[in-house]
């Protein structure tokens, strides 16, 4: 930890870990809250990681006053896109990504580092029934810190000019944080939102924390008592996805197996030990692509499901319950049909096999036979998946050639290709013996 004693004060530390365009940003905000008549602070996350010395630009800020009004005037001069949600006294400002201007003009001077900002008014909560979204109202500042989930995200640092820097800590995060402890602040923190189990986990994991005793208690309860199932489809799937995006997907979904937490929600996913090295070895391959080509988009949270998933009928349930596209389903029953067959050893021979699939199930059927440093593996992700043939249809189509018979010659001539290395000469030949002889049997 960075500290061994409990800082009254993180300006220094702000100004260690943060670029200097960053750090004026809270200044700013601090600074328009204070002539409005308010105090504002940067809560949550963005505090614990910097005491755990892993700073992050997710910055959340919650004003004593009205959180809307400080958004509004921010949002005009910094010229951001704003985003109001009055139910919750929450709102964000959004900007692209650009080169900070002229110290003359009120263009955002976070302009280069930070895209969005979350703004809330401090507020309390009240659940009308377990598992509901909140009722909200305005409130200070330890009220709406005494709302949240752990301890450990119920700290805040104060950006009023007067007292910019100090820590506000009234629950005992920073103490946990030293001791690594998820406790939660109430006894029905799990009954009135039981996403929190999800995050409890996801944190102990992330942090190598443990979860406090009680705290523990209170999740079993609230499982037992079936809480979970009074969560919607969307929200459950929205925390089983988060889990997905961590560093190591493996460690929570293995926590939650073990706290009987994964057959309530999900029943069809198999975790077994063998089956949570697949998907470690997954992850490190859809790592490795995203890296090679980070222009093409993955569904990374389905590719790492597909793992747990052992049959069609597990699939389909679970595409069912989650109500996810077609293309997640196709994708994985392609996988399991795929699995059938043996490694070829021909380039052509893996182009058949594996260019039907889409990417993230290649992947992981890469992950089922393979590390991510394989060379033949790598070259078919590399090279062969988006090898063409060095002739067109044109070609073909000027030599007689039509209808389906183009694409068959196509296929031989990239066949060639690969394994023959052949050229633009050689592959014509052979993509017109082909063509010609798929059109012979069709008669």
């Amino acid at each position: 930890m960075p500290f061994q004693q409990k800082p009254l004060n993180l300006a220094k530390e702000l100004e260690r870990k943060f670029p200097a365009e960053v750090l004026s940003t809270l200044r700013e905000v601090g600074k328009f809250a204070s002539q409005m008549g308010m105090t504002a602070y940067a809560v949550g996350g963005f505090v614990r990681d910097l005491l755990l010395g892993t700073p992050t630009l997710d910055i959340d800020i919650v004003v004593e006053g009205n959180g809307i009004a400080l958004a509004q005037k921010l949002a005009k001069m910094w010229q951001a896109d704003l985003t109001v949600h009055e139910r919750f006294l929450t709102a964000t400002l959004q900007w692209q990504l650009r080169e900070p201007k002229s110290a003359s003009t009120h263009a955002p001077i976070h302009a280069c580092t930070l895209s969005r900002l979350d703004i809330a008014t401090a507020r309390k909560e009240r659940y009308p029934s377990p598992a509901a979204l909140p009722e909200v109202e305005p409130a200070s500042i330890l009220d709406d810190l005494w709302r949240r989930d752990f301890t450990i995200n119920a700290m805040a640092i104060c950006l009023d000019p007067k007292r910019f820097g100090e820590l506000v800590d009234p629950t005992g995060g920073f103490n946990d944080l030293q001791r690594g402890i998820i406790r939660v602040l109430h006894e029905r923190s799990f009954v009135d939102d039981p996403t929190r189990i999800f995050r409890a986990v996801r944190y102990e994991q992330r942090f190598g924390f443990k979860i406090e005793r009680k705290t523990l208690r209170l999740i079993c309860h609230a499982r037992d008592e079936s809480l979970l199932t009074k969560l919607s489809r969307d929200r459950i799937k929205h925390e089983l996805w988060r889990m997905l995006q961590e560093r190591d997907p493996t460690k929570p979904m293995r926590r939650l197996s073990k706290l009987r937490i994964l057959p309530v929600i999900a029943p069809e996913l198999c975790v077994t030990t063998k089956r949570l090295e697949w998907m470690r070895r997954a992850n490190e391959w859809l790592n490795w692509f995203a890296e090679k080509f980070p222009e093409k988009r993955l569904e990374r949270e389905w590719a790492l499901l597909l793992t747990l998933l052992p049959n069609a009928k597990a699939m389909d349930s679970f595409f069912q319950r989650y109500q996810l596209g077609e293309s997640e389903r196709g994708c994985g029953l392609a996988l399991l049909k795929a699995l059938k067959r043996r490694t070829p050893k021909r380039p052509s021979s893996w182009v058949g096999w594996l260019n039907p699939l889409p990417l993230e199930a290649a992947l992981v059927l890469a992950a089922k036979r393979s590390l991510p440093n394989d060379p033949l593996w790598q070259r078919y992700f590399l090279e062969w998946r988006w090898a063409r043939p060095d002739i067109t249809g044109e070609d073909l189509k000027a030599c007689g050639i039509l209808g389906r018979s183009i694409s068959v010659g196509l296929q031989a001539a990239l066949a060639v290709k690969l394994d023959e290395g052949a050229d633009a000469s050689k592959q014509l030949e052979v993509a017109l013996r082909r063509a010609q002889r798929y059109r012979t049997s069709r008669r």
